[in-house]
């Protein structure tokens, strides 16, 4: 993916795809306006480290719970990681970014409401498509209830993000892949730490 973007050989698809959402009604890209800038960190981060903070301070360090506070620790990790390594990405790679042509934000001009919202000119990988997925394996694991809520929010802003012009869809796909990437972090922390230690008992 990263090969592919350095010689810009996704921007016959990006384009596209983009093309496809153009000329759509304005109610539709004020829908998308408001529905991805609650994918915004500045509003997401803030949400998350109050829930994950309630949520470690409720389980205990033994048994089910100790399962969901080990998860817990993973994805705050994970979410870290994979924010410092979005914005590397974003300031190393070559500038690629949709321009004016795909630009259909209506609210754009109210960044004085969201401050932690910086204009880059390379657009991947997609920070609201990563911190979108991340979210949906948060509530999968401590609200699954909601998990066909999340997935459908989470399936919004992936499709909003390309259809404001903020992002090609190569950046969501990344943004995707590096979640899957992750995973196998996901798949140990699913193993509490005492079945690990009674794993090594037994061998």
């Amino acid at each position: 993916m990263l090969w592919l973007l350095l010689h810009r050989q996704t921007a016959p698809f990006d384009l596209a795809v983009s093309r496809l959402f153009t000329g759509l009604p304005s109610s539709v890209y004020l829908f998308f306006s408001l529905l991805c800038r609650t994918g915004n960190a500045e509003v997401e981060l803030p949400l998350l480290l109050l829930v994950a903070i309630r949520l470690f301070r409720r389980s205990s360090p033994t048994g089910e719970t100790a399962q969901k506070r080990f998860f817990l620790t993973v994805w705050f990790v994970v979410l870290v990681l994979g924010t410092l390594l979005e914005h590397f990405l974003k300031g190393s790679l070559p500038a690629f970014h949709p321009g004016r042509e795909f630009d259909h934000d209506s609210l754009s001009g109210w960044e004085v409401f969201f401050p932690l919202h910086i204009h880059v000119h390379a657009s991947f990988p997609s920070g609201h498509t990563f911190r979108a997925l991340m979210i949906v394996l948060f509530v999968r694991k401590f609200f699954p209830r909601r998990l066909c809520l999340s997935l459908a929010w989470a399936g919004g802003i992936m499709v909003g993000v390309i259809v404001l012009g903020w992002h090609f869809a190569s950046d969501v796909i990344g943004s995707s892949l590096l979640v899957l990437a992750f995973s196998p972090w996901f798949l140990a922390s699913l193993r509490s730490p005492r079945t690990i230690d009674q794993e090594k008992v037994i061998s």
